[in-house]
């Protein structure tokens, strides 16, 4: 009796990212038409969008890319999202960062800012929590 291995959906990902990686549009194009066809065999489709997240990780990491969540109350300036910018830069030393701004009407004030698992927490709401710890002790 034959067992057949289950892959992971970072195996996948790592899988379509090695095949791409340094070809032309048109060969990433007819390379991933192939890698469907395969999910689809495999019946894996259902887990496409997780394998195109592990997929998107992987490049952004290869290629120095930082995906940082901007979370604040309200629109905030161009100049600010640019310090933003320059400190996840300079902090994650990546060549480019990518800012995702989420309004969030929750926010008291002032920012949250997510990359990755870690989160900097300069919210009003935030610095409030860190107060009542530090009275409650």
């Amino acid at each position: 009796m034959t067992e057949l291995m289950k892959i992971s959906t970072l195996q996948y990902a790592s899988t379509l990212f090695d095949l791409t990686e340094n070809k032309s549009q048109e060969e990433v194009l007819d390379v991933v038409s192939k890698f469907a066809e395969q999910l689809k065999k495999d019946g894996q489709l259902k887990n496409a969008d997780k394998i195109m997240e592990k997929f998107s990780d992987l490049y952004n990491s290869k290629n120095g890319i930082v995906v940082t969540e901007v979370c604040v109350r309200r629109d905030v300036s161009q100049d600010v999202l640019k310090e933003i910018e320059d400190f996840v830069q300079r902090k994650y030393g990546a060549k480019k960062v990518e800012l995702k701004i989420v309004t969030d009407e929750n926010i008291k004030g002032g920012i949250v800012i997510r990359v990755g698992d870690e989160v900097m927490d300069a919210s009003v709401g935030g610095q409030l929590e860190k107060l009542r710890k530090v009275l409650v002790k």
